[in-house]
């Protein structure tokens, strides 16, 4: 390898630094919204999740008044 091919190869290979943090903020800024996108996701995920819960457990406990309230009418009939 000739001293010239050397030089032009190291040219070649130098990268612009403003070029390179530029690229690099760009990619940091779309993976830093694609984060908060799925935190947003999960919060409602979870947010909706509780407020079903919640849901199905007072209409468990008002199916298990109502069953509780028949089973003394039954045994006071009998």
């Amino acid at each position: 390898m000739t001293e010239e091919h050397s030089k032009k190869m190291t040219k070649d290979s130098e990268v612009d630094v403003n070029v390179l943090i530029r690229l690099y903020n760009q990619k940091l800024a779309a993976l830093t919204n694609q984060n908060v996108l799925l935190e947003a996701k999960l919060q409602t995920l979870t947010d909706d999740f509780s407020k079903e819960k919640n849901n199905l457990l007072a209409e468990n406990l008002d199916l298990q008044n109502k069953y509780d309230d028949l089973k003394k009418s039954k045994k006071s009939e009998g």
